[in-house]
């Protein structure tokens, strides 16, 4: 298995061997290799937007660049292996909001139909004549004609792409959106399961891809079988008992929290009518309601945030994201910004101003938990809620005490108030999740409040590979891969900080202070981080 690299202006087709674990880190590398040594920045004025029509100018620099830069899909020698917390795929590229690094994730069955097709990953250069998708069978790839699947939603599409391939072919698809250039449109995997906020939606359209599609009956290689089925057994278990764990798996889940509790802000949310499972998880995070897969954040965003508590019409806008490949969190911005409501029947608005590095705040507010905050502004990507573990889960009232003997072993204080910068326990937190994103373990099966320790983490790599990884040092070495693909894009250091807004009652100084230090702890200047 390896990483099918594919030419779309002639159709040639590499196969490139694996190096490592594979996944983001070895794609960042490939990404480094084909950029200039140093191009003009994109961002204007520290990175936020204004109305002047120098920030319209950039964004579509920014688009040219994106649509120049190869983008990616790409699993890991350990993601896509039936098992708890294995089923990621990530997106990897530049993004056409920012013109910087671009990586984002999505659960679902597409890892699992990658590596059964015979790749760790695949790699779009260029951009084809007309639209095609690539199909991806027996560890190589072909171009065939999507003339008619061009217009069609992600989900007429995916069914159209099942029909002519076959019920077990994993299929990664853009919607109206994508193809009409919107700087935040999304790829849906599977249907359910989209590859959210950096615009890849977008940059596939631009280089007139509609699809991969993945084909094959090859099984991911394990090390240990018989570790593999203790380490599931074992995660089964200890998922039944993690109060985390129990409140993604019980219905309604964890997609409908603004709808629940005394804080709610929005109308009950009615029971679920299915799941969208993980191969070999017993969590089943996202349930769907209307046939859709509910992630997260998405009822906050395109409902609370714009003031709209009726929950049965954000469940039917979530659905219409998916099916047109939009992202809701960066879509729900813009409307806001536009004082709209999700498909009135407008033209998708511009980007609104609520951003870092141009990319969409999620709705977790930043002042409530500055260190989340810090992580929104200092990560290379951009702002992202599973950027590290939130703030008020180390809140001394609010917290998960079971989690904090595990966050000690890292050496990191807790509990500590959720109002209190630590800039030491942000910076281990985000090398720990950039490290399990390196790898292609899920966020939310995994350390420091879910089933998978660190300690499980290693025992569950090992039982796949046969080798066991320094996760910390993983996730620094993602981390300034990353900064270093900025860093030739011309994104500068200032483009690390937070919309005025939230100015308010955060203390600038102190807060830029911290984005500072944060920055030299992670290595980010060019100083060597403490691995």
């Amino acid at each position: 298995m390896g990483i099918v690299d594919v030419d779309l202006a002639t159709g040639q087709v590499r196969t490139r061997p694996v190096e490592g674990y594979g996944g983001s880190i070895q794609v960042l590398r490939l990404l480094l290799d084909a950029l200039p040594d140093v191009l003009p920045g994109v961002l204007p004025d520290r990175g936020r937007r204004g109305e002047a029509p120098a920030d319209v100018v950039a964004l579509e620099v920014a688009g040219r660049l994106a649509a120049d830069a190869p983008s990616a899909l790409v699993a890991s020698t350990v993601a896509g292996v039936a098992a708890p917390g294995l089923a990621r795929v990530a997106a990897v590229g530049v993004s056409p909001l920012s013109g910087g690094v671009a990586e984002t994730r999505a659960e679902g069955p597409f890892a699992a139909g990658l590596r059964a097709a015979g790749a760790t990953g695949v790699v779009l250069r260029g951009r084809a004549e007309k639209p095609v998708y690539v199909l991806i069978t027996g560890s190589a790839a072909s171009l065939h004609d999507a003339a008619d699947l061009w217009g069609r939603d992600t989900w007429a599409a995916t069914d159209a792409l099942v029909a002519r391939h076959g019920p077990n072919a994993a299929v990664a698809v853009i919607g109206p959106a994508g193809e009409a250039g919107t700087p935040y449109a999304s790829v849906v995997t599977c249907r359910q399961h989209p590859l959210p906020r950096l615009g890849f939606g977008a940059v596939w359209g631009a280089k007139n891809v509609k699809a991969v599609v993945c084909v094959g009956t090859d099984r991911a290689p394990v090390d240990d079988p018989l570790a593999l089925g203790q380490i599931t057994d074992w995660y089964a278990e200890e998922a039944a008992r993690n109060p985390l764990a129990v409140w993604q798996h019980t219905a309604p889940g964890f997609g409908v929290w603004p709808t629940v509790g005394p804080d709610a802000v929005m109308t009950p949310a009615p029971e679920p009518d299915g799941v969208a499972p993980c191969p070999g998880c017993p969590t089943t995070c996202v349930k769907t309601f209307l046939g859709a897969g509910l992630h997260q954040e998405t009822l906050a965003a395109l409902g609370r945030d714009l003031g709209i508590g009726d929950t049965a019409a954000v469940l039917e806008a979530n659905a219409q994201c998916l099916r047109q490949g939009v992202d809701p969190v960066s879509y729900a911005e813009a409307l806001r910004a536009a004082g709209r409501t999700p498909f009135d029947g407008g033209a998708y608005p511009p980007p609104g101003p609520d951003t870092v590095k141009r990319v969409a705040l999620p709705p977790f507010d930043p002042r409530r938990q500055p260190n989340l905050g810090l992580g929104y502004a200092v990560a290379p990507f951009g702002p992202r809620y599973d950027v590290c573990e939130h703030d008020l889960d180390f809140d001394p009232e609010h917290g998960l005490p079971y989690a904090y003997p595990e966050v000690r072993q890292l050496g990191a204080r807790v509990p500590r108030p959720a109002g209190e910068i630590d800039v030491e326990r942000t910076a281990v937190l985000m090398a720990l999740w950039s490290g399990l994103d390196a790898l292609g373990v899920c966020v939310f099966a995994a350390t420091p409040t879910r089933p998978l320790t660190l300690d499980r983490v290693g025992d569950l790599v090992e039982a796949v590979t046969g080798h066991r990884p320094d996760v910390l040092a993983l996730g620094y070495q993602r981390l300034l891969l990353m900064a270093e693909v900025n860093a030739r894009l011309g994104v500068p250091p200032a483009a690390d900080t937070l919309p005025e807004r939230y100015f308010d009652t955060l203390d600038r100084a102190a807060f830029q202070a911290a984005v500072h230090r944060l920055r030299r702890r992670l290595g980010l200047d060019g100083d060597s981080c403490d691995v």
